[in-house]
């Protein structure tokens, strides 16, 4: 039985400060999620891997107005619970789809960056029926996954597991990373969101990552084990595609793939941006998301 606060009653504007709700289900994780308010259709945001709900706020602002704005803390991110294994990229769809059952939400929106593009295909691989529309920015697909275990060797993986997790303070934090890829070439709004919700205040005064670096190996190393090419399939509903021109993994060969399995796909590439275009191009983004989501 699914143990839900029910939220409360819905604002025609954007929150300043939205609800925080935690979401219990049976045989899953806590999750955490922001309800921004607003008025209209359900749209939901989700973040890539090692980021968070908070990310997505400068989008927030525009869609209020006509949507009902909500974005969700993946597991193991952000405010949501952190358990030690159960990273598969099939799992996380899983708890989409667990999430807007929990809700009772129907004819979403979901709007998805990253590994969060591949969750709203996986939740519709995982059977949900609640999606109306979907936008896929950068998602990662791995074409034929025929690995059985974790490929602990991906440099993603290695490389999360020595990321640096402790800061002196938000602000060293923010001095340290506002340089250096693939910080460098954010809005510098979306790099101070990161710094703001991204880390937890430890009682010696530092600051400490909220998505620790294994965890993100872990979602690194378990993408090899799924198709999200067949995920894509199951996503009956309109979808968007977007891909940034120099994105060095979702290139022109992949998206066109990415098309040929959707059964209503559209692509849109924005030119100049990298894999992190929602934070690089978001007025071009932005205004992409509102042409199609109506």
């Amino acid at each position: 039985m699914t143990q839900l606060r029910r939220p409360a009653k819905r604002r025609a504007k954007c929150r300043a400060s939205p609800s925080h709700r935690p979401l219990r289900a049976r045989r899953r994780p806590p999750l955490h999620y922001l309800d921004f308010g607003g008025d209209g259709p359900p749209l939901l945001f989700l973040h890539a891997t090692g980021f968070h709900a908070w990310l997505w706020l400068p989008y927030v602002r525009r869609f209020a107005a006509s949507h009902r704005v909500l974005a969700l803390d993946q597991r193991g991110h952000g405010q949501s619970d952190k358990p030690p294994t159960g990273y598969g990229w099939d799992t996380f769809g899983a708890d989409v789809k667990g999430f807007l059952d929990a809700l009772g939400l129907d004819g979403v929106r979901a709007v998805g960056h990253s590994k969060g593009a591949t969750a709203i295909a996986a939740a519709a691989a995982a059977g949900t029926r609640r999606l109306a529309r979907a936008v896929l920015i950068e998602p990662v697909l791995i074409s034929a996954a025929q690995r059985t275990e974790p490929a602990w060797e991906n440099p993603l993986a290695a490389a999360a597991r020595r990321r640096r997790h402790v800061w002196p303070s938000r602000e060293a934090m923010f001095a340290s990373l506002r340089g250096r890829m693939p910080f460098e070439t954010w809005d510098e709004e979306f790099v101070r969101l990161y710094v703001e919700h991204g880390v937890a205040d430890r009682p010696d005064g530092q600051v400490e990552l909220l998505c620790p670096g294994e965890i993100e190996a872990q979602v690194y190393a378990n993408a090899p084990l799924s198709d999200g090419f067949v995920f894509l399939e199951h996503l009956a509903v309109p979808a968007l595609v977007i891909r940034g021109e120099q994105s060095p993994g979702f290139g022109e060969r992949e998206a066109a793939e990415a098309i040929r399995r959707l059964p209503a796909g559209t692509l849109r590439t924005v030119a100049g941006a990298g894999h992190f275009v929602p934070m690089e191009r978001p007025a071009e983004v932005s205004d992409a998301l509102a042409a199609f989501l109506g």
